[in-house]
């Protein structure tokens, strides 16, 4: 009896190292193919200093931590991304790339960029400083494709900017963070912002624009005013490169901007999806350090 239990844990044992193989190995393929499609940033070494009329079909992605690029679990979100936008260059900004960037075009913003306390603090601040240098559009790894954003583009002949509504606060829950978080406090003080916090959050995590578009340009005057505040809770990184920092500068700057678009999130929804996977809050790929 305990040769036929062992020999059916055996067999039990053999199929599932033969699944689990088989898994790895389909998942290994998957992503073999996003990084075949990925270019390095050297590709646009001849872009340097171009100022395109146009948005540029780049797509740009950052990936700052050790882990290896692109991470399993937003994969099926990066394939239909690339795939519906096909036209676009994809282009992957590793940590060496982001601070070779800073190097030779930001020098200026080093100090802001290697003093930050997370990661994600530094992810955010490389999309802003490419989108900056060669324009085109960034996007989260967690974000999903409906239609082309070619066809938004097309659609809205003399804009240069688009970013896009992530939520609409209630007032009164946009006072309850607004006088919460003790981090707007401060930049009140600073002369930052206003209390309560806006009720229209303008999503970072996905928006493209022309190169050195001045509107892009105050978002980074802002990281550097923001830099010097510190970092302890989730909503300080919204603050000081996230979200709340890049909707105080489209807020301001919507009505001086003809080429500004601000997409309503019903519409924007019919061209790209964020699935919200968060992978930094986890503090695990963009954590304190």
């Amino acid at each position: 009896m305990s040769l036929v239990i062992t020999t059916t844990a055996l067999a039990a044992a053999s199929a599932a190292a033969v699944f689990l193989g088989a898994l790895m190995f389909f998942r290994y393929r998957k992503k073999k193919k996003v990084q075949a499609r990925y270019r390095p940033p050297t590709v646009l070494s001849d872009r340097v200093g171009e100022k395109d009329p146009a948005i540029p079909r780049l797509l740009h992605r950052i990936w700052i931590g050790p882990r290896v690029f692109p991470p399993y679990k937003d994969l099926r979100w990066i394939r239909s991304f690339d795939t519906v936008n096909s036209d676009f260059t994809t282009v992957v900004w590793k940590d060496p790339d982001v601070k070779k960037l800073i190097d030779n075009r930001f020098p200026e913003f080093a100090g802001v960029y290697h003093g930050y306390r997370l990661n994600i603090q530094r992810a955010d601040l490389a999309r802003y400083l490419v989108l900056y240098e060669y324009g085109g559009m960034y996007a989260d790894l967690d974000m999903s494709a409906v239609r082309p954003v070619r066809e938004l583009i097309d659609q809205n002949q003399g804009k240069r900017f688009f970013c896009f509504v992530e939520i609409v606060l209630d007032p009164e829950r946009a006072r309850e963070i607004g006088e919460g978080e003790s981090i707007r406090a401060k930049g009140k003080e600073m002369g930052l912002n206003e209390i309560p916090e806006d009720t229209e959050r303008i999503a970072s995590y996905a928006f493209c624009c022309t190169p050195h578009h001045p509107v892009m340009l105050g978002i980074l005057q802002e990281v550097v005013k923001r830099a010097v505040l510190p970092v302890r809770r989730q909503y300080d990184v919204f603050y000081t490169t996230g979200p709340d920092l890049f909707t105080s500068v489209i807020q301001r700057c919507k009505n001086g901007h003809d080429d500004l678009a601000v997409i309503e999130k019903i519409r924007a929804d019919g061209f790209l999806v964020h699935q919200g996977s968060a992978t930094w809050k986890t503090f695990v790929n963009f954590g304190f350090r």
